[in-house]
């Protein structure tokens, strides 16, 4: 496994918990890194990314945290598909439903009321396990409100070539093209610099 890829997948962030967990499988020079290929990296990226309830959620032993995994893998194949016939204006098919709806299942949810550093109240959701992926349904329901709060022509596909992530364009001019500067955009300013100089040499 590449280790820089992993590290970069744990570390950057796309606005939504959603995001970033279906934007595991990471494009390098020498191909795709899937970061969850083990249990313990679907755990150890849940720690990193602060996954809501994640504490409370998380599986006890090493059955459930095969569960979890399977689950995992999954559960991004459904949101990857959930996202695509957003941004393309398509009705979600009904396979797709059931398969995040099959999630919310595994959790029975609430709410407390809490109280900000300024005195402010809000009201923050609890959730009490039911299965030993329920860590999984606050990342369906965030996937919920992103298709259902975002612009579908700003939620995208990263035009890198073979890059599978997705990220929400909320630049003013609406042309972001790379879900991410250090790794895609970089890359592609590097192979347009190659090409120019490739260019020049056959020129001279």
């Amino acid at each position: 496994m590449n280790v820089d890829a992993v590290q970069i997948a744990l570390r950057e962030r796309f606005g939504s918990i959603a995001l970033d967990f279906v934007n595991t499988v990471v494009v390098t020079r020498s191909g795709s890194v899937d970061v969850f290929s083990g249990a313990e990296d679907v755990e150890a990226w849940m720690d990193g990314a602060a996954a809501p309830a994640w504490s409370d959620l998380q599986p006890r032993g090493v059955s459930e945290r095969r569960v979890l995994h399977n689950e995992a893998l999954q559960l991004r194949v459904s949101l990857d598909t959930l996202f695509e016939d957003t941004a393309a204006g398509r009705t979600v098919d009904g396979t797709t439903l059931h398969a995040l709806n099959r999630i919310l299942g595994w959790t029975r949810s609430s709410s407390r009321v809490v109280v900000g550093a300024r005195g402010t109240h809000t009201l923050e959701p609890t959730y009490e396990g039911l299965h030993p992926a329920a860590s999984l349904a606050p990342i369906v329901e965030d996937a919920i409100r992103v298709v259902g709060s975002v612009d579908r022509s700003r939620l995208r596909r990263c035009r890198a070539g073979g890059c599978l992530r997705w990220f929400v364009d909320t630049s003013k001019g609406g042309r972001r093209a790379w879900c991410s500067m250090a790794t895609c955009g970089n890359r592609a300013k590097a192979a347009r610099y190659r090409a120019r100089h490739e260019e020049d040499i056959d020129a001279a």
